[in-house]
């Protein structure tokens, strides 16, 4: 049976869009493996599906390019250095020139670039680079989106850290008591929590802020610092997020 991968859209002023299209993600090598799935909070369907159809196909074929790109970036790059230090050896050693390294440096740079850019063209016209493309293409134009309790939570948590600010983070765990999740629902979920990681790898100060918290240190100046490089909406996605995931951990004992 296909390995079910979710589609995330968290409504509000800025909907965010949570997709398996990053570069480093396995879907791109076997795409045929997959059942693709849409979540959205309970309500409104997401805006405009075609706008919001057309957005994932360009995330997933820019994904798709980057992985098979990356995927050869080593051979590649061997490959480039060994073409620049054959032009200038024989550059250096054959070819006299009146000034020496400039001529050998260049062409042995221009021919290393044509090399590498070569390399690169010719990944993204490999035929699993374009299988792959139409694969995931398919799965978007057949993907089944429905209302989903875990991004309905995410939503209201969000929204009301959004009205008590950054005092919502010491509610965390306190309304979650007495939810409890399917196992379809906790697998949402974890997937869920999976994306947001992914959202903020690059913000370093929400995984001090989760260790602070599990550690039992007051967060107070870790709050402010966070507050500060997130803005408020995504502060409070990322509370909603620590709440989710603290929910995640009780229910699989982690």
């Amino acid at each position: 049976m296909p390995e079910p991968v979710y589609v995330f859209v968290v409504k509000g002023d800025r909907p965010v869009v949570l997709h398996p299209f990053e570069p480093s993600n396995p879907v791109f090598d076997d795409p045929s493996a997959l059942a693709l799935r849409g979540r959205y909070g309970t309500g409104e369907s997401p805006g405009d599906a075609d706008s919001l159809r057309s957005m994932l196909y360009a995330e997933m074929e820019k994904g798709a390019r980057r992985h098979f790109v990356d995927k050869g970036f080593y051979a590649r790059l061997f490959l480039t250095a060994g073409v620049f230090l054959a032009v200038y050896l024989f550059l250096s050693i054959v070819v006299r020139d009146p000034v020496p390294l400039v001529d050998e440096l260049l062409l042995g740079g221009l021919a290393a670039t044509a090399v590498y850019l070569v390399g690169e063209r010719r990944a993204v016209a490999s035929p699993r680079h374009g299988a792959s493309v139409l694969q995931l293409r398919r799965s978007l134009d057949t993907a089944f989106f429905a209302e989903s309790r875990v991004v309905d939570l995410v939503e209201a948590w969000r929204d009301e850290s959004l009205s008590l600010g950054p005092a919502a983070f010491y509610r965390n765990g306190r309304e979650t008591g007495d939810v409890t999740l399917s196992p379809d629902e906790a697998e949402e979920a974890r997937a869920l929590c999976a994306y947001l990681s992914r959202r903020w790898k690059s913000q370093p100060v929400l995984a001090e802020l989760y260790a602070a918290t599990v550690k039992g240190i007051p967060p107070g100046r870790l709050l402010d610092r966070a507050l500060r490089r997130l803005g408020t909406e995504d502060m409070a996605l990322a509370i909603a997020y620590f709440r989710l995931l603290g929910l995640v951990s009780r229910e699989t004992g982690a």
